[in-house]
């Protein structure tokens, strides 16, 4: 009862302050306002409040505003034409240029998600919230905040990354938060079918393919999106097939001041993968190079049996919806809501190494999560509301309840049975978590003069996590926590479209609670992760044809948690903490357009991107007391770049070549060095990888494209977990999209 009294006040809170409102602010007796024009998005237009520029929109999908020069914070956006610009065949490669992020791929394309922002760890991007049309895709941010899901680049509209000051998102907001916005139904019409075919270096799938179809049709206040996205490729390891198939659907209606959006999707992932990586020397790993089958039949995987490594998969289904309702009381107030919902079955099979002779004598388990997350978020402005000495400000609240369900449980096979999704054998231990969670924030933007704005601000995140042991009642529990999350941030522009930025926020990261609860003292409550976050930068565009970004940051986090590479007895990953780490950097972003000089019909350009990161373990024991104090956190990269040469024409032809250093990074506290007698120990090395892309307008509807990563085909090490795996070997795609009205 108490749970929906919350959702209940949740609701009713901001229809309340609507009504509340101040008398100038609300609709006249009259009639209803009348909207101003409504952007692709389903937004207001920009600068309908003084506050567009400087703060988030109130908007169930927009993340940002569509002019980031005078944003208070840290912000970038991929839009869509640098989407069809970059021919990215992954989300992680579209965030290429994003300066402070980084990311590491262990399956080929991207699917497993490893997206760093400014020095967080990258493994399944644990430490970022991620979010599809505001909506986390964690599979669960309180309990479990990894992710082996982000939307197929081809539904995707734009990407927003925001690194902070914030309050209006989280948690997981210490080292930045995205946001990956599909298709609107609000945007124009048109019809798009787009089809690919390439090849991975070193994998057993021969041909790789890429299918896309999607349209968008409106009526005078209607609008649809229907999209359907398919892949099949090779991965890193010879063994590797990854597939998925995705259909995704919106509907919207719009009217004089609202606009209603209902939409979800459904993502159907099928990979031969598992987590089983080469353990042996340097020269042994180079020698056998992607072939796992040859390297598992030498001995060098926990299984000896390369023919075995076929029938490891994971599988996941995932279902989503959300009904989006944004309501403009007048054209300087905006109440938007929304209510949402996800299912993410997902499992993992693999053959143990507890079996006696594969392939003839085995034994296979598996990791069998579900995940059932519900929610609902409101949030109100009121802009350009009278302050004092003339001054004006805008004003911005919201609430959002959500419950996460989280079924754990380990699965084992008969002998000689083979298991898969359909088939996942018996219980083998099992595990009930629980969380739920209400949120609140509010801020205001304060015009201090025309060029500068102030915004004070304050998130509260209160949440409740249950744990049981369905073999041991002895483990379970449940902990309550309250976190205050004050903000503080400022934009200036100081200088013709030259503006600094700036300011503090705290930041909130729940600890994983699966696998580390079990222990011989019974239930132990999971620490909370707080981080104290700085940070002040420039943008400009005050050159002509240069656009420029820099910023530098720094970040105190307590009770860090990270992954170790190695895996416990039980085939789980091991969590580790730290009792205080800090994050020193600076990133820079620049851009130069030869079109800007010249009235040429190409234009010659070239972009680069670099993130430094100092990090380092304030305090901090490994396993056995070992004081690693003073040691560099564990994946946390120092350097990483992205160099971009490209030429266009007016003719429709768009080619670029892209140098991308992922950079050097410890996989442990101990920060211990690459050991060439044992590859599963040590420092990661840095590399070079060379990618390039190139599109051609053949019609005004038909365009040919091709994209290729790695094209040198450079073998190295890209992560290290339970051993050692390969960065994907050369890898490209051709192929051609046919767009129409």
């Amino acid at each position: 009862m108490k749970k929906r009294q919350e959702l209940v006040a949740l609701l009713a809170a901001t229809s309340v302050a609507a009504l509340l409102a101040p008398a100038g602010l609300r609709a006249q007796e009259s009639g209803a306002t009348q909207l101003e024009p409504i952007d692709v998005r389903g937004a207001r237009a920009a600068g309908a409040s003084a506050a567009a520029g400087t703060v988030s929109p109130i908007d169930p999908r927009q993340m940002l505003p569509t002019d980031l020069q005078d944003f208070a914070g840290s912000a970038n956006r991929v839009t869509a034409q640098d989407l069809a610009d970059q021919r990215p065949l992954t989300t992680q490669d579209a965030l290429r240029n994003v300066p402070g992020a980084a990311s590491v791929s262990d399956d080929g394309f991207g699917r497993h998600s490893g997206i760093s922002l400014r020095g967080s760890p990258f493994r399944r991007s644990r430490k970022v919230l991620v979010m599809e049309d505001g909506v986390p895709i964690n599979f669960s941010p309180y309990l479990d905040a990894g992710t082996h899901y982000t939307p197929p680049v081809e539904r995707i509209e734009s990407i927003e990354v925001l690194k902070g000051p914030l309050v209006n998102y989280g948690p997981l907001n210490n080292h930045g938060v995205i946001n990956f916005r599909n298709l609107s139904p609000f945007g124009p019409k048109e019809t798009v079918f787009s089809g690919a075919l390439g090849n991975t270096k070193g994998a057993d799938r021969s041909v790789n393919n890429m299918r896309h179809v999607h349209t968008r049709q409106s009526g005078e206040n209607v609008g649809v999106v229907l999209s359907y996205s398919g892949l099949n490729a090779g991965g890193s390891w010879d063994t590797e097939k990854l597939g998925y198939n995705d259909f995704y659907g919106a509907l919207g209606i719009r009217g004089e001041n609202q606009d209603l959006t209902v939409s979800g999707g459904f993502f159907r992932q099928r990979d031969h993968y598992d987590e089983d990586n080469f353990s042996g020397t340097l020269a042994e790993f180079k020698k056998f190079k992607h072939n796992k089958k040859a390297a598992a039949d030498a001995g060098h995987f926990p299984v000896a049996c390369g023919d075995c490594y076929d029938w490891n998969t994971y599988n996941a289904d995932f279902y989503r919806g959300q009904i989006a309702h944004n309501f403009y009381i007048d054209n300087k107030t905006t109440l938007s809501t929304r209510l949402y919902g996800n299912y993410h079955d997902r499992a993992r099979f693999y053959v143990s190494d507890d079996s006696n002779n594969p392939p003839s004598d085995f034994v296979m388990e598996g990791r069998d999560r579900l995940y059932r997350n519900y929610g609902a978020d409101s949030r109100i402005e009121f802009a350009d509301l009278p302050l004092f000495g003339g001054l004006t400000h805008t004003v911005q609240a919201g609430a959002r309840y959500e419950e996460h369900f989280f079924d754990n449980q380990n699965r084992i096979g008969q002998i000689n049975e083979r298991l898969d999704f359909d088939d996942r054998g018996s219980r083998d231990g099992r595990q009930k978590l629980t969380a739920n969670s209400f949120a609140a924030f509010a801020q205001s933007a304060v015009q201090v003069t025309p060029t500068f704005t102030v915004v004070p601000g304050v998130r509260l995140e209160r949440y409740k996590i249950g744990f049981r042991d369905l073999d041991d009642s002895a483990n379970n529990g449940n902990s309550t926590y309250f976190q205050a999350l004050p903000m503080l941030s400022f934009a200036w522009e100081f200088a013709p479209v030259t503006t600094l930025y700036g300011g503090y926020h705290r930041g909130l990261s729940p600890h994983i609670v699966r696998d580390v609860l079990e222990t011989e003292t019974g239930y132990i409550a999971p620490q909370k992760e707080v981080g104290d976050n700085f940070q002040i930068g420039v943008r400009s565009k005050a050159v002509r044809g240069l656009t420029l970004d820099a910023a530098y940051f720094h970040s105190d986090i307590r009770n860090y948690q990270f992954g170790e590479a190695f895996q416990s007895d039980f085939g789980d990953r091991v969590f580790s903490s730290l009792d205080k780490v800090r994050f020193d950097g600076f990133e820079l972003s620049a851009r130069v357009d030869s079109r800007a000089f010249t009235n040429s019909a190409w234009n010659i350009y070239g972009e680069g991107v670099y993130t430094f990161v100092h990090s380092k373990i304030v305090k901090g024991t490994e396993e056995g007391g070992v004081n690693v104090s003073g040691n560099r956190v564990p994946e946390s990269m120092r350097h990483t770049a992205n160099l971009t040469l490209g030429v266009q024409h007016d003719s429709g032809l768009d080619a670029s070549l892209s140098w991308t250093y992922r950079g050097a990074y410890y996989t442990d506290a101990l920060n211990l060095p690459m050991n060439p007698l044992d590859v599963e120990e040590g420092k990661v090395e840095g590399v070079w990888l060379l990618s390039a892309r190139a599109s051609y307008k053949v019609t005004k509807e038909l365009t040919a494209w091709v994209s290729g990563q790695n094209l040198t085909d450079k073998f190295y090490v890209s992560d290290r977990s339970d051993g050692a795996k390969p960065g994907i070997g050369r890898t490209v795609m051709a192929g051609l999209t046919l767009k129409f009205n």
